[in-house]
């Protein structure tokens, strides 16, 4: 593995700190994570959504009433009263 030395604000070093914290590791993971993120290749919307588009095709939905599906679904997850 390799180190790479980085000048960075301290204000983004603080930024950092508090992040890792959170997340329960040392600032040196969190940033080693971050960093090897931005250097993969990145992942087409086929490969993230994977048969989902194929699928909806399939099932004959309309844009409009998977909006309102997704809506309801929404206001239940939330609690909240759906008004149509």
């Amino acid at each position: 593995m390799a180190t790479i030395t980085v000048k960075i604000p301290d204000p983004t070093a603080q930024r950092l700190r508090r992040q890792a914290e959170a997340a329960g590791k040392p600032v040196e993971q969190l940033v080693s994570e971050v960093l090897e993120a931005q250097a993969s290749p990145a992942k087409t919307l086929r490969e993230i959504s994977g048969s989902i588009q194929e699928r909806f095709i399939e099932s004959g939905m309309t844009e409009d009433e998977l909006a309102e599906r997704l809506e309801r679904e929404d206001h239940a997850a939330r609690g909240v009263p759906y008004d149509e």
